[in-house]
């Protein structure tokens, strides 16, 4: 980690990411552009660590919730309520972690597909106790 990065992150070191930041992270979201759904991506990524399902080391975990909590707060290097500009340095932070994160967010998408290829195989139809019909009797 070089010393700007470092500097950054080590002012949201001790911040503390709870449910309703993320909420408020979501509702952020739509303003990111096409940046938006890899921003929620991350935040499914903390939520996924959080939970226990998915590991993030220490420091791509203080990447991930210095984006978001940098997103959140109303007090950064361009305010948000100017118009065009108020997000342009939240999407810079962005994908700035984004782009030091990309085989992290490659492997939780990998991680995501095979959930998801998981969950859908168990909701599928169970061939094994399917009986026969036969419509001659009917």
């Amino acid at each position: 980690m070089n010393k700007r990065e470092k500097k950054f992150y080590e002012r949201f070191k001790s911040e503390n990411i709870n449910e309703e930041q993320i909420k408020k992270a979501k509702n952020i979201a739509v303003h990111l552009g096409k940046v938006s759904s890899k921003f929620l991506l991350l935040i499914k990524m903390i939520n996924s660590n959080f939970k226990g399902e998915f590991k993030i080391s220490t420091m791509d975990k203080l990447k991930i919730i210095g984006a978001i909590v940098y997103v959140i707060t109303p007090i950064d290097a361009v305010p948000d309520f100017m118009p065009l500009l108020g997000f342009g340095d939240d999407i810079a932070v962005v994908t700035y972690v984004l782009s030091k994160l990309d085989k992290l967010v490659s492997e939780y998408e990998k991680f995501e597909n095979l959930k998801v290829r998981a969950k859908e195989k168990s909701e599928g139809p169970d061939f094994e106790n399917m009986r026969t019909v036969n419509e001659e009797s009917e």
